[in-house]
């Protein structure tokens, strides 16, 4: 086996660790002075909050989605330790879609109503900052400049991209957003008691709640204009919560949704196959077209379930069980008696219709 020479092996591994070091770490603009990136308080009303971390791919976008979506540790105007870079590089460098159209920001119109400032300038270059309320009502505002540049908290229009001298003042635009979040509350429902669902209640957003899915199954009690929705479970079943956020400056709203699983434990509670028409309501009086019926009820604690024809032109054999089918016939009709017990003790009873 040929031996390498020092000289061989020396370059070899300067090749292999530059090789590791642009792969494994994101690189800094070569020149991060204060005086480059326009950062001073007396000549441009900002201040460097953070120096480029090699371990934060963070672009404007990125940081902003970290600052409101992470739990990390949020600079300002007056910290004391610049640790911005604090929280989880989940966000990393993003497209301003990627935020705009999540349906957790909603656009609005005036700026004491914002959380953040979205930018759009000519050929297509966006910046997005977080708006900071200093004493005595002052607006400041936080942003990542690039994936490579330093954190600075600046004026509205005060950051890099507008000093910089690239731009034309009067051809950049601006929109206030907000930050409203994610749903909040549990997708999955046991019992028949108020449940809640929630976003954060911000001035200058119109908030409106619908059951766009299993309507049946559950409702709106109250909120369902507000930020926080309260909802009646009706049924055992899924449903599909809907949120839709909008302003007076924007026509297209934003949207959430969340999948909701319902249990209510209501005794002898179930649904029926009718028609090609599967898992309707079970409603104490039902009206079916002619042909098969499958009915499926179920009762939490129960051993056995007994069925009883008490009236009716339409005959079956009901065995015990959770379910049980029939023929209906033209004009027919058939009345049941559902009985659940424990054991020798009955915990729930009802009587079911079906008629044609």
């Amino acid at each position: 086996m040929k031996t390498l020479s020092k000289k061989t092996l020396l370059t070899f591994l300067t090749l292999f660790t530059t090789i590791v070091i642009a792969f494994s770490q994101a690189n800094c603009y070569s020149d991060q002075s204060p005086e480059y990136w326009r950062i001073s308080e007396t000549l441009y009303g900002s201040k460097k909050l953070s120096g480029c971390d090699n371990g934060a791919n963070y672009n404007c976008h990125g940081f902003m989605m970290s600052y409101f979506e992470d739990n990390c540790t949020q600079p300002s105007w007056n910290s004391t330790t610049p640790t911005p870079y604090a929280c989880p590089d989940s966000k990393g460098t993003k497209l301003d879609y990627e935020w705009k159209n999540s349906g957790r920001y909603v656009h609005v119109c005036n700026e004491s109503d914002a959380k953040l400032v979205y930018y759009q300038f000519p050929g297509g270059e966006t910046h997005s900052a977080v708006k900071e309320t200093l004493p005595g009502g002052i607006y400041k505002y936080i942003s990542k400049y690039n994936h490579d540049g330093p954190l600075v908290e600046h004026n509205l229009d005060g950051s890099w991209y507008h000093l910089s001298g690239l731009y034309n003042p009067n051809e950049i635009t601006r929109q206030f957003w907000t930050y409203v979040g994610f749903i909040q509350g549990s997708p999955t429902i046991i019992g028949t008691g108020t449940v809640a669902f929630s976003l954060l209640s911000n001035q200058g957003v119109i908030y409106s709640w619908s059951i766009i899915s299993g309507n049946s199954n559950i409702s709106i009690s109250s909120g369902a204009n507000q930020s926080t929705v309260n909802l009646v479970p009706i049924h055992s079943g899924t449903a599909i919560l809907k949120i839709s956020l909008s302003s007076g400056c924007d026509s297209q709203a934003k949207n959430q949704q969340i999948n909701l699983n319902i249990t209510t434990n209501i005794c002898l509670e179930g649904s029926y196959d009718n028609a090609g028409i599967s898992n309707q309501i079970l409603n104490t009086v039902n009206h079916v077209s002619t042909g098969g019926v499958a009915i499926r009820v179920s009762c939490p604690g129960s051993t056995t379930i007994k069925w009883q024809k008490t009236s009716g032109n339409v005959n079956g054999y009901f065995p015990d069980g959770q379910t049980a089918s029939f023929n209906m016939t033209a004009g027919g009709s058939i009345t049941l008696l559902l009985t659940a017990k424990n054991g020798s003790v009955t915990i729930g009873t009802r009587s079911i219709t079906f008629y044609n």
